[in-house]
């Protein structure tokens, strides 16, 4: 039997001048969908599905807020990694 990695949790400041806007939440629901885990973003009492683009854009995060990225499941490792270089990398260059 595997051991299983514990729930991974990150936390990004949203660097974008536009915030988390319709092409940047697009382009976060296009990441999470291609991994097994459930992949949440969290800024401050509100939390999202990162599947949904509706509750991605409902964070309303705006340049300067600090989101909590968390993934648990099969693939958590590589789904933290792919969503956390898309939000430090600027949401603007993708």
């Amino acid at each position: 039997m595997s051991e299983r990695i514990a729930m991974q949790i990150r936390e990004i400041e949203i660097t974008s001048p536009h915030g988390l806007h319709a092409r940047a939440c697009s382009r976060i629901v296009q990441i999470a969908s291609r991994f097994r885990c459930d992949v949440s973003l969290i800024s401050g009492v509100r939390r999202a599905s990162a599947r949904s683009i509706i509750a991605v854009m409902l964070l309303s995060a705006a340049v300067g807020t600090t989101v909590r990225v968390e993934t648990d499941g099969p693939d958590e490792l590589a789904a933290m990694t792919a969503i956390v270089s898309l939000l430090s990398d600027g949401l603007e260059q993708r």
